[in-house]
């Protein structure tokens, strides 16, 4: 057994925010184990008949957690098991497990596993983390088959005690989805990514989250007192007295600091000489619109709507409508900015038929994938459209690269406009087109661009990654990844000043939006319209209200003179310290 060392820290990636403090309970699971056995001949339909009633219970519970999901979280994040449940009836698996059964004589669990272990395999080779994360959903299924083939009840996390920081090599939707908000306070895996499914819902529960830990769950003993930091994605065991009082002194802190800003959220987002900024979220599902108009946001800066397309089957133009209109109606009167369906054809290989690609990142994604699958396009944009009857809805494109792309996809909403008024069907007629600007071609043309769209959108992640030829991903070279290295801030200001001299509105809906260290500098290069998650908008908006506008074009101009990105952050820091009085936890620790 490893032995933890006091004040061991543990780096993962940040899943969730937020910051959370109690004891480790370490989550052990067990599979049941199973012979490679084979059956008698006069067994083999009897064992083909066990098969398929384990498979519709399995179906049973996976329905059950699905609407328990529905009713606590909403419906787009029960899709989760919905796509589980599609999968687990998929004929390919029934029939190949049952072949085996009838031709090898194996034995039900065997000759599930031995069908499973081929679709693993796929996801397992698949270089892009989005998808292959989709490998969890096949093992929680494998989970629940197994254990009810071998008689047993799937484990449940009810027991817990309060303050509980739960510790597992890798958990499940299903086991994800039984977390209990009020006793467990923090979650720590050993493996997943940010868009894993598990991450995902512990978003949507506000749980601090740290995943990819790799061997958190044999380093960490049970009852260890743990710090979980889900805003850098750093685990903290048997921290000394002195670490435990700084966190604790910050979650006290950022405690009375968010009814503080609470308190003032009604207040605009002014800055001391009267410059407005609009504030508005950035969401994935419908169940983070209570949040947003919580924090006061000015609508939605971008709907992302990838989380519909991520299982087995693609969603139904009625299935989409009714999560835009969700959003639409109590956003409104506010705008609403869907971002049409930015995956690569990787994501969609379930449903359309896509070679693999060498380099995805560059491959066939985005805004390229909607106009050669013009009528996956079309059904994206007959539902955004119908949405728009509610309130104000507008349209983003992604992955614009070239002004004919541009030009094509205009035309196709308008083809989409017409077909609409001639079925009768309600619609939003005058509907904005916007598009992001993260391919470094966008923002060198910008004033080429403006005469084509309606507003910009400033992804700063892909820009970032494209500017620097950067895969954040990667960890041998995720340390050059900087949005705040002076060639990304170079184009951001111009595409903002762009925008200001053609009348174009911009926004920047990229993580940097909502990242207090870069307010000052972003509403400095011109951006007046900042999009980000929703809890981020009160700390936002409180330094707004703390700088006036020629303060923050004077830092701007600054940071546009460094050299580096480290330059650009320890010029901030230093504004923030002096200026503002005030500085992050988690940003003077580095």
């Amino acid at each position: 057994m490893t032995l933890v060392d006091p004040h061991e820290q543990i780096s993962g990636i940040a899943a969730a925010p937020g910051v959370a403090i109690g004891r480790a309970f370490i989550y052990h699971k067990e599979i049941p184990s199973f012979s490679r056995r084979r059956i008698q001949p006069a067994q083999v339909e009897l064992e083909v008949e066990r098969f398929q009633q384990t498979v519709h219970q399995a179906a049973e519970e996976i329905r059950r957690t699905q609407r328990l999901v529905e009713m606590e979280q909403g419906a787009d994040l029960a899709q989760i098991f919905g796509a589980q449940l599609t999968m687990l009836q998929d004929s390919h698996v029934r029939d190949q497990t049952i072949e085996l059964i009838r031709s090898k004589q194996y034995s039900a669990e065997h000759a599930f596993s031995l069908t499973l272990e081929q679709t693993k395999g796929m996801f397992e080779q698949i270089e892009n983390d989005y998808l292959r994360e989709r490998l969890a959903d096949v093992m929680d299924i494998e989970k629940q088959v197994l254990i009810q083939l071998a008689g047993g009840e799937v484990q449940a996390l009810h027991a817990l005690r309060a303050n509980t920081v739960v510790v597992i090599h890798e958990l499940l939707p299903s086991e994800a989805a039984q977390l209990g908000r009020r006793y467990v306070k923090g979650l720590i895996t050993d493996v997943g990514g940010a868009t894993s499914h598990t991450s995902i819902i512990a978003r949507s529960m506000r749980l601090p989250t740290v995943v990819g830990t790799e061997e958190g769950s044999r380093r960490i003993k049970s009852g260890d007192i743990v710090i979980v930091d889900g805003n850098q994605g750093i685990v903290h065991v048997r921290p000394s007295p002195w670490l435990l009082r700084q966190y604790r002194n910050q979650v006290r802190r950022q405690v009375r600091r968010e009814r503080d800003l609470q308190a003032r959220g009604d207040l605009p987002a002014t800055t001391v000489d009267g410059k407005e900024i609009s504030l508005m979220a950035n969401i994935e599902l419908p169940a983070e619109i209570a949040a947003a108009v919580e924090h006061g946001a000015c609508g939605v800066g971008m709907y992302r709507t990838e989380f519909l397309y991520l299982g087995y089957q693609l969603p139904t133009e009625e299935e989409q409508l009714h999560s835009y209109t969700q959003i639409v109606e109590a956003l409104s009167p506010h705008p609403v900015i869907i971002r049409t369906i930015d995956l690569g054809g990787d994501k969609l290989s379930q449903v359309l038929d896509v070679a693999p690609e060498a380099n995805p990142f560059l491959g066939w994604r985005g805004i390229r994938i909607c106009l050669e699958a013009s009528e996956l396009f079309k059904t994206q944009l007959r539902a955004i459209l119908r949405s728009g009857v509610g309130g104000e809805v507008q349209i983003l494109l992604p992955m614009i690269s070239r002004i004919q792309e541009v030009r094509q996809a205009r035309s196709i909403v308008e083809e989409v406009k017409l077909e609409l008024a001639a079925e009768g069907k309600a619609f939003q007629a005058e509907c904005k087109i916007g598009i992001m600007v993260e391919v470094p071609s966008v923002g060198l043309l910008a004033d080429r661009f403006a005469a084509e769209t309606d507003f910009f959108s400033l992804g700063t992640n892909d820009l970032t990654q494209y500017m620097l030829a950067v895969d954040r991903g990667t960890a041998r070279v995720a340390g050059l990844y900087d949005p705040f290295d002076p060639a990304v801030l170079t184009v951001i200001k111009r595409v903002a000043d762009t925008g200001l001299a053609r009348a174009v509105p911009v926004s920047i809906c990229g993580e940097m939006a909502g990242d207090p260290l870069a307010t000052v500098l972003l509403v400095g290069l011109g951006l007046d319209i900042l999009s980000m998650s929703p809890g981020l908008l009160p700390e936002v908006k409180e330094i707004i209200r703390s700088i006036s506008l020629d303060e923050a074009n004077r830092v701007a101009s600054r940071c546009l003179e460094f050299e580096t990105g480290a330059e650009v952050r320890d010029h901030l820091k230093s504004v923030m310290q002096e200026r503002l009085g005030f500085l992050p936890y988690w940003e003077s620790q580095t």
